[in-house]
């Protein structure tokens, strides 16, 4: 209060009392039917990835109803959705100077759905009071050519804090096509105190008309769309998906199967895996059965495989889950086998056909098929094979689907934390295909982890009959004498069953500690393995029990408690044709189950009292440096695998001669003074116990390195490629300097001088230098080494003059720019110009329109423009149309700038039109320029003309470009029309004088300096410039045949035939030959 007195105001904000209750309707198409349905109804049910109703039972979206069928072939439609619609966006401010006018061309509507309100409606009063105001529109539908208004909208209250939006729906609508438009009656706002601007936001089309939607699940929701901004919400379903067969003997609900199977399915919902598989291979519709018989999958294996996903595993949070599950939603279109795979490796299992059926073998614990010894297998011999090291990964992220996450991918790590002090990360990536448990995604990276980890070797045999004793899939015992560096394989060569005494065919050394096994084969062909308790003899062993049946001549394979079982799983089984097979098997390690899906953790046991497998040393190289006045190499390699307690043994010779020796663990060793001259470098592994390993040798020189002794120069588009190569072996990364030259240097030491330096490497693809199709070209290469450099060597080499070929790769790559894309596109029918994406800061429409009965023609105008602080665009369309009955003609003008903070962009394009029927002609001109902050930029003009008539399209065009990709300019003009006439206006005629025809060009006189042929066909005659007859020139007559040569030289053989017999000119003289062939004169050495 002043000090005059007087009484303060305080402002007052009148309450919003404007609310939109738009409700918002939408069927969502789930997934082929029939479905089990929905999970926990609308706690199933995600609107912009929040629940509606959450797990407490609390309410996320009010008054939401949300309605469901199966897919089933005769369900009922869905209550409430009497009418489909489609929903385009308008987006324009409504000002009262501007109209917004939108013309319906659809045929099958039945009413009309406007959206349209303020972006916020307060005034402020002198006073500061903030209260309600109002605005009217009109809505208005041309009817006979004039405007005819069917609603007036007063929109009155306050709305400061969002928009408002309301409907309104139009019946009875006139023959399309149309215009609507909204009118403001209210004046424009001019001051910051009353804020009442409106807008259009949308139009819907609405054709009434009730769905079933059979075979197909759909979810019907219907809610205030205020709650979402009067915008669509994203949505998520949480459902039980398809029916699917299964054993007529399982309960999915409790995942247990009663009594033996009989084969049959039944139809109900799971996601065991396994059964989920089985439908994807015999489902006719969307699976495999129209390829793969029922009768050729085994479900059998399925059966087995099913049961163990279904077996509960602990899920790390001290409860229990099933092993596996499958919960994917596959919308995509992939290959059967990428499917297939998928779902087999969450189930750890491999897809095997065995000539009848495709069966499946899964990695699990099962029992030894079949032992393998020295004895049994060709020539005695087991080759082993072991997976790299940089193969094995040290840790593993499994992505997977994370329902505590809200349904979105999350990652489990899993990692060997021993393995990551060894050798450092090495990550390996994975999806969990349809996973979407944690303990799940866990135990399926730690399966990948423990197979890189412990089953690290591939064994290869070849066996006899005994190749048919096992199928793919089964499990193996290998008892190889010599990696365990022991006997404790063999053949029975005698039993006694009275004191149950086996004689063995060589001797045995008893183990010293720990319980001995003994492997024999008992009277079913079963391997059986028994104690044994004493050794009577170096070759006898005498067991506790003998098994019925056991035979001499059968295997025998001794196993001891301090030594792991070899055991390996089959993977394939080749027949040799000699009676052979060969025999291919990865390690097994059948602990690693428990590992995995129980936690449990155990120390393995060696496999061999010998220091392990000795690696063999492999990609043995040599660097050579300076080292002060002489030279220094080193040299690197790599093994197999990584063991530890292996030395490395070098040994350098020269001349045979030994100049140096060395022992290391590492990797690689430096050796230094050296002088020039040949040397031989080995490299031997050695274990602890003095065993070595396989050895490897590589041999180098250090002196200057011979110059090249070939050089291969290869033709190509526009490019010559350039391959040198030097005789013997080289050892210190040879490489070579390359020079370019345009002509030919005469003297070869001014190279450096003359020639251009390229570059150094092992080989050079001469391009981008605008070299041309059969010029000759002349490249100069010379050896160079850490010691020193060779002499020059000279070759030369023209590019490729093929030209049906060349013509194809200009073509092809033509046609893969800017310039060729314009002339590949097709033209269709243009209803309206396309309008740049975004809603504008202002627009200026105006509209001419007139209509007489199903006669119209109309001319609208409409511009727009938008600024904000990245982006800047301004478009303006002219659009002239014209239509009578179906008969329709146009000119459509759009011209647009756009300019942003990485790009500016600009076009004009005039499209010109008419059709007749189902027949129509289109002119298109287009005008574009673009350049962007990467540096990349195009400017072409293309003008094409082109007709559909009987439903096929004729078109020819021209494009003019010039374009900068990838640092590289290129400018082009291209053509495309199946004729094509060059015209010469001369003495007031039209004469032609080329014409391009279906790919060939005619022509009446050219003028070629320089030409390439590669093909010449002569239909009259072809004569020398010179020539005169009997003196001077050529001229050859192609319709009689004849030929005249004045001075003709020819180099090598020829002949000359007559009617009456002929000439042969060759390196022995002249020999004439009569009509017998039989020579009447010679004049040389005497024919034979």
């Amino acid at each position: 209060m002043g000090k005059n007195g007087g009484k303060q105001h305080t402002p007052y904000e009148a309450p919003n009392d404007l609310t939109s209750r738009q409700k918002l309707s939408i069927i969502d198409l789930v997934s082929e039917g029939p479905i089990e349905g929905p999970v926990g109804d609308l706690k199933g049910v995600y609107l912009n990835n929040t629940p509606v109703i959450d797990s407490s039972g609390n309410s996320n979206v009010n008054g939401m109803t949300a309605q469901w069928v199966s897919g089933t072939l005769e369900q009922p439609a869905l209550e409430g959705f009497s009418s489909s619609s489609s929903e385009t966006p308008v987006s324009i401010e409504v000002k009262k100077s501007t109209p917004v006018t939108r013309t319906i061309t659809s045929r099958n509507i039945d009413r009309l759905r406007l959206t349209f309100g303020t972006q916020a409606l307060v005034e402020v009063k002198d006073n500061g009071d903030r209260v309600g105001t109002s605005v009217d529109l009109q809505i208005q539908i041309q009817r006979g050519g004039s405007w005819v208004t069917e609603k007036n909208v007063t929109i009155r209250g306050k709305r400061s804090n969002s928009p408002y939006l309301m409907a309104v729906i139009l019946d009875n609508l006139p023959s399309p096509p149309f215009s609507i438009r909204m009118v403001r009656l209210t004046a424009d706002s001019t001051s910051d105190k009353l804020q009442n601007n409106t807008i259009w936001s949308s139009y819907t089309e609405i054709t009434d008309i009730t769905q079933t939607y059979p075979g197909s699940a759909v979810a019907g929701l219907t809610f205030e769309s205020e709650q979402f901004g009067n915008q669509y919400p994203s949505r998520n379903y949480l459902v039980k998906g398809l029916i699917i067969q299964v054993p007529d003997n399982y309960d999915p609900e409790t995942r247990t199967y009663k009594g033996i199977w009989s084969g049959s399915f039944k139809p109900a919902y799971t996601n065991n895996p396994a059964w989920v598989l089985y439908s994807l291979l015999t489902n006719e519709r969307f699976g495999l059965g129209k390829r793969l018989k029922i009768s050729e999958v085994d479900k059998f294996a399925l059966y087995m495989i099913g049961q163990y996903c279904d077996q509960l595993v602990p899920n790390g949070f001290g409860d229990k889950e099933p092993r596996m599950t499958c919960n994917a939603y596959l919308t995509d279109i992939r290959k059967a086998y990428d499917y297939m795979s998928d779902l087999c490796s969450m189930m750890r299992i491999m897809p095997v056909w065995n000539g009848q059926q495709l069966t499946f073998v899964q990695d699990r614990p099962s029992d030894i098929v079949w032992p393998y010894t020295n004895a049994n297998v060709v020539n005695g011999r087991f080759n082993y094979s072991f997976s790299p090291l940089k193969a094995r990964h040290t840790i593993i992220e499994v992505r997977f689907i994370d329902p505590e996450n809200g349904w979105k991918t999350s990652i489990e790590q899993v990692s060997d934390d021993g393995l990551v002090a060894q050798f450092g990360p090495n990550v390996l990536r994975v999806d969990a295909f349809g996973c979407t448990s944690r303990g799940q995604a866990r135990r399926h990276g730690l399966w990948i982890l423990l197979t890189e980890k412990l089953e690290t070797q591939t064994v290869e045999f070849d066996v006899g009959a005994e190749g048919l004793r096992h199928t793919p899939g089964d499990i193996i015992e290998v008892m190889d004498n010599d990696w365990v560096g022991e006997q404790i394989g063999g053949r029975l060569l005698q039993v006694d069953t009275v004191q149950k005494i086996l004689t063995l065919d060589r001797d045995i050394e008893p183990p010293k500690t720990g319980i001995t096994m003994i492997s024999v084969i008992n009277g079913a062909g079963k391997p059986e393995r028994v104690k044994a308790v004493s050794y009577p003899s170096s070759n006898q062993i005498k067991v506790e029990s003998l098994p019925n049946g056991v035979r001499h001549g059968t295997v025998w394979a001794l196993g001891q408690s301090v030594l792991a079982r070899r055991l390996f799983r089959a993977i394939t089984i080749t027949d040799k044709g000699d009676g052979s097979y060969g025999v291919i098997a990865v390690q097994h390690i059948p602990e690693k189950e428990s590992i995995v899906d129980q936690g449990v953790t155990f120390e393995p046991l060696p496999d061999t009292p010998l220091g392990g497998y000795i690696p063999p040393v492999e990609n043995l190289s040599v660097e050579v440096s300076p080292d002060s006045d002489s030279w220094q190499v080193e040299a690197n390699w790599t093994t197999t695998t990584a063991v530890r307690g292996v030395d490395f043994i070098l040994k350098l010779t020269q001349a045979g001669r030994i100049v140096g020796t060395a022992k290391t663990q590492e990797n690689r060793y430096r050796i230094g003074n050296l002088p020039q001259g040949n040397y031989l470098l080995s490299v031997s592994p050695q274990n602890k116990d003095g065993q070595k390993g396989d050895q490897s040798t590589v041999s180098f020189d250090i002196n200057p390195p011979p110059p090249p002794s070939h050089i291969e120069v290869t033709p190509g588009f526009f490019s010559l490629g350039v391959i040198p190569y030097v005789g013997g072996q080289n050892a210190l990364r040879l490489q070579y300097e390359f020079w370019f030259s345009v002509k030919r240097i005469a003297n070869i030491n001014d190279v450096e001088q003359l020639a251009e330096y390229l570059g150094n490497g092992t080989m050079w693809v001469i391009q981008g230098r605008n070299l041309k199709a059969g010029q000759v070209y002349y490249v100069y290469v010379r050896s160079v080494n850490p010691v020193g450099k060779s002499q020059f060597v000279e070759a030369s080499g023209a590019p490729e003059t093929k030209t049906d070929e060349i013509i194809d790769m200009l073509g092809d790559g033509f046609m893969t720019t800017e310039a060729g894309k314009r002339l590949e596109e097709q033209l269709n029918w243009l209803n309206e110009a396309s309008l740049i994406n975004g809603a504008a800061t202002f627009e200026v429409q105006q509209d001419l329109f007139t209509k007489h009965g199903e006669s119209m023609a109309q001319i609208k105008r409409l511009d727009r423009v938008f600024a904000s602080a990245e982006l800047a665009w301004a478009q303006s369309i002219v659009e002239i149309t014209a239509s009578i009955e179906g008969v329709q003609a146009g000119v459509i003008k759009n011209d647009k700038a756009i300019a942003s903070l990485d790009k500016a962009f600009s076009e004009s394009q005039t499209r010109v039109q008419a059709q007749f029927g189902e027949q129509s002609a289109l002119i298109d001109t287009k005008a574009t320029t673009e350049f962007t902050a990467t540096g990349e930029g195009y400017a072409t003009w293309d003008v094409n003309a082109g007709v559909w008539y009987n439903k096929t399209f004729y078109k020819a065009g021209m494009v003019i470009s010039a374009e900068v990709k990838a640092g590289k300019v290129s400018t082009y003009i291209g053509f495309m029309a199946n004729n094509f006439a060059f015209i010469n206006p001369t003495n007031g005629k039209f004469e032609t004088f080329m014409y391009m025809k279906d790919g060939q060009i005619f022509m009446k006189e050219t003028f070629i300096d320089k030409a390439w042929l590669n093909s010449v066909v002569v239909t009259d005659k072809m004569t020398s410039g010179n020539y005169v007859p009997s003196k001077v020139g050529f001229n050859i007559d192609a319709k009689t045949g004849d030929a005249e040569f004045n001075k003709l030289l020819i180099s090598g053989d020829f002949k000359i035939v007559g009617d009456a017999g002929r000439v042969l000119v060759d390196g022995t003289g002249m020999t004439v030959y009569d009509e017998n062939g039989r020579w009447a004169v010679k004049v040389g050495r005497r024919p034979a």
